[in-house]
């Protein structure tokens, strides 16, 4: 819980000039906390606390004009650098995460590609007298195509190997002028086909309520968000699978 509060400390810090407007921003901080929980409260023992913050630049300002302010760097196709990292509670003790992401439209063309790594504390040992905990590290990378504005069509991969997988997402205006943003994935592992299905509704250009649902784990989510200025917003969402339920909040500063 000391790292959780030491977390929330920064997050106040990094938050405190939010009261100035502007519109068009290069940089965005991200914080969040998300509670996992086991179906069955017998198994409370597994409940999972996860401290999340990060921060992203983009390679030149994004414009927030007449789009809703939580899509105006996909709608600029704003080329990024991104990172983070994780502090996990999880049987009684703390493990930690990072990772670093890049993500860039190649100028003149339809073409997008992304590279990142991940760095991470994994229990390869628990029994009621020992743990072991062992950092592990991942290679991933995504390539795209965005032929037309609002849309952008890809697919991941990782240092390991490529399962069949694709990923659409659409943003786009309806006849009152509200904007919506919808997603579809297919991917195929081990001969297991799963899809996902995402969409979000914006009511103007700061306030989305949208839902989620995944076949691989039988997962539904819940979500909101709101900008209450165009320097900062918070949001919260909640899901529930065939093993588990959580739920989570967050908190975004841009500027």
């Amino acid at each position: 819980m000391t790292k959780l509060r030491g977390l929330g400390s920064l997050l106040l810090i990094v938050l405190a000039p939010g009261a100035a407007l502007a519109d068009d921003y290069q940089f965005e901080v991200r914080g969040g906390f998300d509670r996992r929980m086991p179906s069955d409260s017998d198994d409370s023992f597994f409940d999972l606390d996860v401290a999340q913050l990060g921060g992203t630049w983009y390679f030149k300002k994004v414009s927030t004009d007449n789009v809703p302010l939580a899509e105006a760097a996909y709608l600029g196709r704003a080329s990024f650098l991104s990172a983070g990292l994780a502090s996990i509670d999880f049987l009684g003790t703390t493990l930690d995460a990072q990772g670093i992401n890049v993500g860039y439209y190649i100028p003149g063309t339809m073409f997008y590609a992304a590279v990142g790594a991940t760095r991470q504390e994994d229990i390869i040992a628990f029994s009621s007298t020992t743990l072991e905990k062992e950092y592990h590290t991942r290679w991933f990378g995504k390539l795209g195509i965005a032929p037309l504005d609002g849309l952008l069509v890809t697919t991941d991969f990782e240092e390991h190997g490529y399962d069949p997988n694709i990923t659409a997402r659409y943003v786009g205006k309806l006849p009152n002028n509200h904007f919506y943003a919808g997603s579809v994935n297919l991917a195929d592992g081990d001969g297991d086909t799963s899809y996902g299905l995402d969409f979000d509704y914006y009511f103007n250009d700061s306030t989305s309520l949208g839902a989620g649902f995944d076949s691989g784990v039988s997962r539904l989510e819940l979500r909101a968000e709101k900008f209450f200025t165009k320097n900062w917003a918070a949001g919260v969402s909640a899901y529930t699978t065939d093993f588990d339920d959580g739920f989570g909040v967050h908190v975004t500063w841009r500027h």
